[in-house]
């Protein structure tokens, strides 16, 4: 049988509660009014017996629950109501809810299709695992703290536990047995959270799980298992998962069972919301479209917002006067973001060549420029669209367009010239061409006879920031080339026919003349 007992603030609630009505601490009144609650037939009168209560209520049990023992959930229940009818007994019940490692509840805007849609999932308990995924800053924990306020009285123990330093799992499996025994101490398996599981409803919200997906040891291996046993399983609780990655290689049987949920961007209506609601900002329709359009992740849309508010004296036309918004802090969270998938050799390569087509490169184009095949191309592709989520479809256009966000597309394109400088400067110190190098492998300027735009475009974002660079270190102009030059005879003597080297090394050497 569930019980609960009474935190240290629902003791001093109760204490002040009762002295309030002017009741003893088991005055039959109270007694009564529980036995009622408990059984609406109760009849004291007819029973013609002082001391008899309904079953579950007696003066001890009363005396227990105002000390903060353990008792009968139903009892528990009695009480408070007859106490407090106004009173929501989660609020002064201990060991039921645990949101200290949770987000604060912050105000909400927008989302509605995916609140309600996990609502529907969570209230009544439909889904065993529900899997919410989506990129750094899209929101995934401000949605989960929403639904989770909404679906509190609907489960018996909730938990948010944060895995953005995981513990051990045999660590991980103590504490969530310590909050779902109530403080009893046990000898701890997977096997013994389900029974838990199976008798109550539980709520159990693990946050950042991206932190363990690529983790292969073995102390890790049981957070897999604990995930596929809550999908597999008969129970009657929920485990909501949120992850930056959609978890591969997770083997569950009953789909049925199982929500996957991605976030993807704000619309233009969540963000027109968002802007409303903020004090101090001024904008047109036309001017909150492009950040819409350009700038969808709720983080990134919260900066631009402060930085309107604070630098622009909160007129949004001020701000979009400097073009591409790209302030320091998007970098440090576009870092985090791109850590792992830049350290994919694969991955890199076809975000790299997205960035170069200036977001038009299609499926065929891709596979062409990384010389894969298409059912390779495809299969590095589709871990940058759905696992990482990372890489957009347009599918407006036939055929279809892979793309980057605006702020993503300068930040790779930016890491791009960065890495492909660094290798033409170890090239130079060393003379030494190992074949790998980004100027061997990847085209600054890809053959573009229909699109002059295009063309003008990597001039200007690729190829001129990597000569500037190039002519910082340098010093001159005739060094430029003459550098370059030797480059290409290194190339020559070491027999490199192959890849973009020479033409690349040509249409920096052009820029010369343009300088």
């Amino acid at each position: 049988m569930p019980t609960l007992k009474l935190s240290e603030q629902g003791k001093i609630l109760v204490e002040n509660a009762r002295k309030k009505l002017g009741w003893t601490q088991k005055d039959d009144r109270w007694l009564i009014a529980a036995s009622k609650i408990l059984d609406p037939k109760f009849d004291r009168d007819a029973l013609g017996n002082y001391g008899i209560y309904a079953t579950g209520v007696s003066s001890a049990t009363c005396l227990r629950f105002q000390k903060g023992d353990n008792i009968e959930e139903s009892a528990f229940k009695a009480l408070c109501e007859a106490l407090e009818p106004s009173w929501n007994w989660k609020e002064v019940a201990q060991g039921r809810k645990d949101l200290s490692k949770a987000p604060h509840l912050s105000p909400f805007y927008g989302r509605t299709q995916e609140l309600q849609q996990l609502e529907n999932s969570l209230i009544p308990i439909g889904y065993q695992l529900v899997i919410i995924y989506g990129v750094e800053g899209i929101g995934k924990s401000a949605l989960a703290r929403q639904v989770v306020e909404k679906a509190a009285d609907k489960y018996d123990y909730i938990i948010w536990y944060a895995l953005d330093y995981p513990p051990p799992f045999k660590q991980f499996l103590t504490d969530l047995l310590l909050f779902l025994s109530e403080g009893h101490k046990q000898e701890c398996d997977i096997s013994l959270i389900m029974a838990y599981l199976r008798y109550n409803r539980c709520l159990i919200v693990l946050d950042s799980w991206q932190e363990i997906i690529d983790d292969k040891s073995e102390d890790y291996k049981g957070y897999s298992a604990f995930l596929e046993r809550v999908g597999k399983e008969s129970h009657k609780s929920c485990l909501l998962l949120l992850s930056r990655e959609k978890p591969a290689n997770i083997k569950i049987s009953d789909e049925q069972c199982v929500q996957f949920l991605k976030l993807r961007s704000l619309s233009f209506e969540d963000t027109r919301e968002f802007f409303n609601k903020t004090e101090g900002l001024s904008y047109k329709e036309s001017e909150l479209d492009y950040l819409s359009r350009n700038y969808s992740n709720p983080w990134i849309i919260k900066k631009i917002a402060g930085l309107i508010k604070e630098e622009f004296d909160g007129e949004t036309a001020e701000l979009l006067r400097i073009g591409t918004i790209y302030i320091d802090e998007l970098k440090f969270f576009l870092d985090c973001q791109f850590t792992k998938i830049l350290q994919l050799e694969a991955e890199k390569n076809t975000i790299y060549w997205i960035a170069i087509r200036r977001n038009s490169a299609t499926w065929e184009q891709l596979a062409t420029d990384t010389n894969t095949t298409l059912n390779d191309t495809l299969k590095v592709l589709r871990p940058l669209t759905e696992r990482y989520a990372l890489v957009d479809i347009r599918k407006e256009n036939r055929p279809f367009q892979y793309t980057l966000d605006p702020v993503t597309l300068k930040y790779i394109t930016n890491k791009f010239v960065e890495n492909t400088c660094n290798d033409f400067k170890k090239v130079i110190d060393n003379l030494v061409i190992e074949g790998s190098e980004l100027f061997i492998t990847h085209s600054l300027i890809t053959d573009n006879p229909d699109n002059e735009e295009l063309t003008q475009e990597q001039i200007k974002r690729i190829v001129k920031p990597i000569h500037q660079q190039l002519l910082a270190k340098l010093g001159s102009q005739q060094r430029v080339e003459q550098e370059l030059k030797k480059i290409l005879s290194l190339l020559e003597d070491r027999g490199f026919s192959q890849g973009y080297a020479r033409q690349n090394i040509l249409t920096l050497l052009s820029q010369d003349n343009h300088i």
